[in-house]
């Protein structure tokens, strides 16, 4: 497989994080509490119990979809993550190359564009933006792949090739199954130079610090600003699935910040 060479702990490392993150994540959260509490409630004994925990799902779930909590949970990511890298900047500092953490792509009958998800676009766009901008840099790419999913460099070079980057000038990494892989693939590549490190807003911090702590000298260039752009899904005061995911992916974020931190 085109994966790390991931060991039987590792592995289960990496599935128990998962699980662990998804059940700890406002939706699947809620729905544990709310079966939990419909199970108590038929048992006489333990119905306020019931009662109650049904009353708590219930809440957990609206407050997490209201526009206002993922307003607030994802403004504080972004404000932190600072503004749009300057080229100029990257060029005075000496960075050769532009890191994107992309997401993922696999080869279909889609366009070479919607071979990858809305975020992944964004952070490859704003990668060959800088990237046209900073003379000499090689475009380094990754798409994650993983138990389910193996991305492939051929999707990965077209949509930047046909947007004017050749094919020396890229550097594609499939072998990565999340950012901390990243991290350490990548710190072979960059070594101690400084570097652009191109992905979205409520991401860096995460990033940064992972890189960060590979021993590399990473230059945080966040994109994909959500509330900043004020999108009409953002407005609104009524709890949507929207905002649902919006909350889900900045709670990603907090605890993937608060793991690195345990790990440190």
């Amino acid at each position: 497989m085109n994966l790390l060479e991931h060991n039987t702990i590792e592995f289960c490392g990496f599935l128990a994080k998962k699980i662990i993150s998804s059940l700890i994540e406002p939706f699947d959260l809620s729905i544990v509490i709310l079966l939990a509490g419909i199970f108590a409630f038929t048992l006489k004994p333990w119905r306020r119990w019931g009662l109650f925990l049904v009353s708590t799902g219930t809440l957990l779930l609206f407050v997490s979809a209201m526009p206002l909590t993922a307003r607030f949970l994802i403004r504080h990511l972004e404000v932190n993550a600072g503004g749009y890298c300057d080229p100029e900047m990257l060029r005075e500092k000496g960075v050769r190359h532009i890191v994107v953490l992309a997401g993922s792509a696999v080869l279909d009958d889609l366009t070479p564009a919607d071979r990858w998800g809305r975020t992944s676009i964004l952070r490859v766009m704003e990668g060959i933006r800088l990237w046209k901008e900073v003379p000499e840099s090689s475009l380094v790419l990754s798409a994650g792949s993983g138990p389910s999913v193996t991305s492939k460099p051929e999707a990965m070079a077209e949509l930047p090739r046909q947007l004017g980057v050749p094919i020396g000038a890229l550097h594609l990494e499939t072998r990565a199954w999340d950012t901390a892989d990243e991290a350490q693939l990548f710190s072979e590549v960059v070594r101690k130079e400084p570097f652009a490190l191109v992905t979205s807003a409520i991401h860096i911090a995460r990033a940064m610090r992972l890189f960060q702590d590979r021993g590399t000298n990473p230059i945080p260039c966040p994109c994909d600003f959500k509330y900043r752009r004020n999108l009409p899904e953002s407005s609104g005061s009524l709890p949507n699935a929207a905002s649902l995911n919006d909350t889900t992916n900045a709670i990603h974020e907090y605890l993937g910040l608060l793991w690195t931190r345990i790990r440190k």
